[in-house]
């Protein structure tokens, strides 16, 4: 099988679908099908170019022996909704000019979804060639922007939602990570697309760097709370530091220890400054972000109220394969919120509820079997988000679609 692969964000990016993404081109390659990818130069999640890729239009590498062409995208110092725009509208253009690979033709198209462009650019990259194509949703990007009031542009709303429509309607298959958002997938693109829910996974580095580490001699700190990922608008940290200086964690002996980047990284170092108990430090190399979690009483994961179905937190599959008990601060019919509950491996605290936050940090301070409790379940459900579990269903959907073309 031939795969193009067309990702925003690729090694060496970190956060988000970087890692998964290239685990899952690593995969795909070990298993004998010829694997390209084309992705924008690494600027995530700090928003900025390194100074070597700084004024390059197109750049063909390889990792690892994958061909790997860069195509240039506009990365705004400071991220806002207009800025965002423009840079998918940027990337957009740089795909549909400079993606292709001349004289080869892939059997399967594979893209995702946060990026728009990448999957708008499908449509266009191979027109007249009925090449297949699979697009993973990791996040409803147009209604999560609009939801949450990061595109206040209520009257393109109509607009907006209907070329996501049209952008994700350009694949014969679409996998989401959650069964919460399966549903939101289906009423979007119809009955005559395939949908499946195909979560995502314990990438490879990552296991190996909990396997490095796992055995009987971690002590987890007590009273810890632990946050690590993008600091961005949806993830509402900078209101969970609120509710936990309301709940006066800080001054009962909690300590909010927050390790990221991204474009809300200023607003919370002010509000940090003002927390008592909290530290904001830099992104961790990941064998000390796995300490980390191995450490922590809890990890915390947060999002902003109002998200309702449209994404689910990387964050938490890295929580349960280290068997660290999560506190959710989300909604709880969110996918975050149903996924805790029904895996029972931590507690949904609803944002801005102060006073069920003071509450449930007590009672961990008085009864650690009850965190010893949540980080059993956290591990048992960490066997569902096996890499070996996982990736396989990837190949047969798109070896099935690579079938299909060559009929």
């Amino acid at each position: 099988m031939r795969l193009h692969l067309i990702t925003n964000l690729f090694a060496p990016d970190q956060l988000a679908g970087a890692a998964l993404f290239t685990d899952l081109a690593l995969f795909l390659r070990d298993q004998g099908h010829e694997v390209r990818v084309c992705a924008t130069f690494p600027y995530y999640p700090a928003w900025k170019l390194r100074p070597e890729d700084q004024g390059i239009t197109v750049r063909d590498e390889h990792l690892n022996g994958i061909p790997l062409r860069r195509v240039a995208m506009y990365v705004p110092e400071h991220p806002s909704a207009t800025s965002r725009v423009l840079s998918d509208l940027s990337y957009l253009v740089a795909l549909i000019r400079h993606a292709r690979h001349s004289a080869w033709r892939p059997d399967v198209v594979l893209t995702a979804m946060p990026m728009l462009s990448q999957c708008l650019a499908q449509r266009l990259l191979y027109v007249g060639k009925a090449i297949p194509r699979l697009i993973v949703v990791q996040d409803f990007v147009v209604d999560a922007a609009l939801e949450l009031g990061i595109l206040r542009f209520p009257r393109a709303a109509g607009v907006l939602r209907a070329v996501q429509r049209f952008a994700l309607r350009s694949a014969q298959t679409l996998l989401t990570i959650s069964p919460h958002m399966l549903g939101k997938l289906r009423r979007i693109v119809g009955p005559d697309r395939r949908t499946r829910c195909v979560p995502n996974w314990i990438h490879a580095s990552l296991q190996a760097a909990i396997d490095g580490q796992a055995g009987p001699n971690h002590a987890r700190r007590n009273e810890v709370l632990f946050y690590a990922g993008n600091l961005g608008v949806k993830q509402g940290l900078a209101e969970f530091l609120e509710q936990f200086r309301a709940a006066k964690a800080g001054e009962s002996g909690w300590q909010l220890q927050i390790h990221g980047d991204g474009a809300e990284r200023e607003q919370l170092s002010a509000a940090v400054a003002q927390t008592p108990g909290s530290t904001l430090g830099a992104i961790l190399p990941e064998a000390d972000y796995i300490k980390a979690l191995f450490r922590a009483s809890a990890c915390l994961v947060t999002q902003r109220t109002g998200v309702g179905d449209n994404f689910l937190p990387s964050k938490l599959l890295p929580a349960l394969a280290t068997g660290t008990p999560v506190l959710g601060v989300c909604d709880r019919l969110s996918p975050l919120g149903r996924e805790v509950a029904e895996g029972g491996f931590g507690v949904v605290v609803t944002p801005g509820d102060a006073p069920a936050l003071a509450q449930h940090l007590r009672c961990w301070q008085k009864d650690p079997n009850l965190l010893a409790a949540l980080s059993a379940k956290a591990r048992e459900r960490a066997q569902l988000y096996r890499r070996e579990r996982i990736l396989p269903q990837y190949e047969q959907e798109l070896l099935a679609l690579a079938r299909q073309d060559r009929k």
